[in-house]
């Protein structure tokens, strides 16, 4: 029996697969075709998508859900298109994988001005070096395999993207089997973690009101269920932050919302900010968290910090501690548990829309009101930069791990394509995506790989007939832009059904028919051209009293 050649192609996409990803997102070109030819032959399966920027985006989306991304580009031109994309994903912690096609090693040697070039054969690595946790040129076949391995691994530990560039002509060639190297899992340092364990142990049973809050990293690295256990086994209110929303079940008793400064809910900022022992787990101290205009009042000496990077209990730092390490041993520690907790922002029933009502014109946070009456239990949420965001705070899924955002990177654009990456990693979740019509118009036309894939998702295009977000930071026609009549992109793809909604009974009815039918929906939302969520308003207030000299003269 003859055995089967192993070559950088095989090799990269068989191994791709074995860590999970069981889809990839791309854009062909000549020099990544032969990729795309063995990237064909595997077992994982192709989504074309139609612009870099959303090919990024996708293969981010994916990650999110399902742990891996692939995205798979030409060199530069695809390449560099994708670049903010994966600046996303890097900013926030999202583990995929770029692949680039790339020129020969022959012609790296004679340097000659080969098509998309741009100064150097090496220009677009060094660039992708600052968004990426490792990067590779795979010149050397007798060394592929080690350096694909190396490459998935890191991006698997710290969950950030890594670069592979594949030359055209060495994809096909044979390389020899991977020499397997046992890589030790990383230790904490004995006496500080004892010491940190200590500390904190002292911090949290001498506090009277103590608050955890759940971020982004505990999703990322597959802690969640630690910091939800110290909440329910010491009976300790928890909050997420926006990048982490529905990171924990928003149906837990304890559970008491979004946190992120002034943008909060009030009930929801009271609790964190009154509190003497703040437990910050994986949390990134973003402009964003803090409230994008540093409203956020936590004191550091009554914050424990423990993230993948940092340990901090007080003023005090503990070198060298590993973050699960730190998790496992303060759910095993000695703390008191706390007395009955009356949790004032306690998952409520949706509000239903009372008959007198119907005719209303609707607003950004009826909208959001509206919504979580309506949509599916297992709906997957999928929201864009703005007020698609931010009028979701208060909104509640009811699902772990349902809720996608760009909440600090905050890349217009995001959520159309996100959502092909999250529909492609869990097909049976109902995507219910919201973006305002300056983000659509960015890359709603990813709708078309929608169409191509028979997806469904419902689209809902908040239309305030411009830039809104910037017009409360700070207003001008740099804000407008040209009005589209948004329901025309059913027609243009043959695909889904368009509903354009200006009253709340005719939102009520088109989320109810979207809901109940299995076909992409979209529906265009028109809102006030002034109207904004509450967090909206205050970002707008706080952001333009620092971005506005007029309004900081003023103040």
């Amino acid at each position: 029996m003859t055995q089967e050649i192993l070559t950088v192609g095989k090799f990269l996409f068989d191994y791709l697969y074995a860590q999970g990803a069981r889809h990839a997102f791309g854009i062909p070109g000549d020099f990544a075709l032969p990729t795309f030819r063995w990237l064909d032959a595997s077992p994982i399966e192709l989504i074309t998508m139609t612009h870099e920027p959303s090919v990024g985006f996708a293969a981010d989306g994916y990650a999110r859900v399902n742990g891996l991304g692939v995205a798979v580009v030409t060199y530069c031109v695809g390449g560099l298109n994708m670049l903010n994309s994966v600046a996303c994903a890097y900013a926030e912690k999202s583990p995929m994988i770029v692949i680039s096609g790339g020129p020969s090693p022959n012609d790296r040697k004679a340097d000659p001005l080969v098509h998309h070039k741009v100064r150097t054969f090496d220009t677009q690595r060094r660039i992708f070096e600052e968004v990426t946790c490792a990067n590779t040129v795979l010149t050397d076949p007798e060394r592929a395999a080690e350096e694909i391995i190396r490459v998935v691994r890191e991006v698997q530990t710290q969950c950030r993207p890594g670069y592979i560039e594949i030359p055209f002509d060495i994809v096909d060639l044979p390389i020899p089997a991977p020499r397997i190297v046992n890589v030790l899992a990383a230790e904490s340092d004995a006496e500080n973690l004892d010491a940190a364990i200590e500390d904190a142990i002292q911090m949290i049973n001498t506090a009277q009101r103590p608050v955890i809050i759940a971020d982004i990293e505990l999703h990322r690295h597959n802690l969640t269920d630690l910091a939800v256990g110290l909440s329910s086994k010491f009976n300790i209110p928890i909050a997420a932050t926006l990048l982490s929303k529905s990171v924990v079940s928003e149906q837990n008793p304890l559970y008491v919302g979004v946190y992120s400064g002034g943008l909060s809910e009030p009930e929801t900022q009271a609790l964190v900010e009154e509190s003497d022992c703040v437990i910050l787990l994986g949390a990134f101290l973003t402009d964003v968290f803090m409230g994008m205009d540093n409203s956020a009042k936590l004191k550091r000496k009554h914050c424990i910090l423990a993230t993948t990077e940092k340990t901090l209990i007080g003023l005090r730092r503990y070198e060298n501690i590993q973050f699960k390490d730190f998790l496992e041993r303060l759910l095993e520690a000695p703390l008191t548990r706390r007395p009955g907790f009356a949790n004032p922002v306690m998952m409520r029933e949706p509000l239903k829309l009372p008959p007198e009502q119907a005719n209303d014109p609707i607003t950004v946070e009826s909208f959001f009101q509206m919504l979580e009456h309506e949509m599916p239990d297992d709906a997957t949420l999928v929201c864009d930069t703005g007020d698609a965001l931010l009028g979701a705070i208060g909104l509640r899924t009811s699902q772990r791990k349902n809720f996608l955002s760009d909440a600090y990177y905050l890349s217009m654009g995001f959520a159309v394509p996100a959502s092909v990456g999250a529909m492609a990693a869990n097909p049976d979740s109902r995507a219910i995506v919201i973006a305002g019509d300056g983000a659509f118009q960015m890359t709603g036309i990813e709708l078309s790989t929608v169409a191509k894939q028979k997806m469904t998702p419902i689209v809902c295009v908040l239309n305030n007939d411009g830039y809104g977000t910037q017009r409360h930071i700070i207003d001008g026609p740099f804000n407008n832009i040209h009005r589209w009549d948004y329901g025309k992109i059913c027609e243009l793809l043959n695909y889904g059904t368009p509903y354009r909604v200006t009253t709340k009974g005719e939102l009520r009815e088109a989320l109810q028919k979207a809901v109940s039918r299995q076909e992409m929906a979209l529906i265009e939302v028109i809102v006030p051209r002034d109207d904004c969520s509450r967090p909206l308003r205050r970002l707008g207030e706080g952001l333009g009293k620092l971005r506005d000299t007029k309004k900081r003269h003023a103040t």
